[in-house]
């Protein structure tokens, strides 16, 4: 899958240091996989959810919400794609509840 961007995951291990080694866990488990649909996501994170659209992944046990869009990987006859993640927005457990953050732009409040 293709993660857009990386800079956001960046910018999320600025901010949280203590999420860093999760967050480029996550991404490199990521980048080599080819999701075709949000079954085989929870096959590699199990608490992942699926809500209205989006895709989101527990970070730090659950402190940490990172908030993705994925366009899946498709295979055709004449193309095959690899898939997109889109990041849209890393929050901790009390950002995210408020629905208004899920689709804000990174690292604005």
């Amino acid at each position: 899958m293709h993660i857009v961007t990386r800079r956001h995951l960046s910018e999320a291990v600025k901010h949280y240091p203590d999420a860093a080694r999760e967050i480029e866990a996550w991404a490199s488990i990521v980048e080599v996989v080819r999701w075709h649909c949000f079954t085989e996501v929870r096959q590699i994170f199990k608490d992942a959810d699926s809500v209205d659209g989006y895709v989101i992944f527990n970070i730090r046990r659950n402190r940490f919400r990172l908030v993705t869009v994925v366009h899946y990987a498709r295979t055709t006859a004449e193309k095959q794609t690899n898939g997109h993640v889109y990041i849209r927005s890393f929050l901790t457990h009390k950002e995210y509840n408020n629905r208004d953050n899920w689709d804000r732009r990174f690292g604005n409040s």
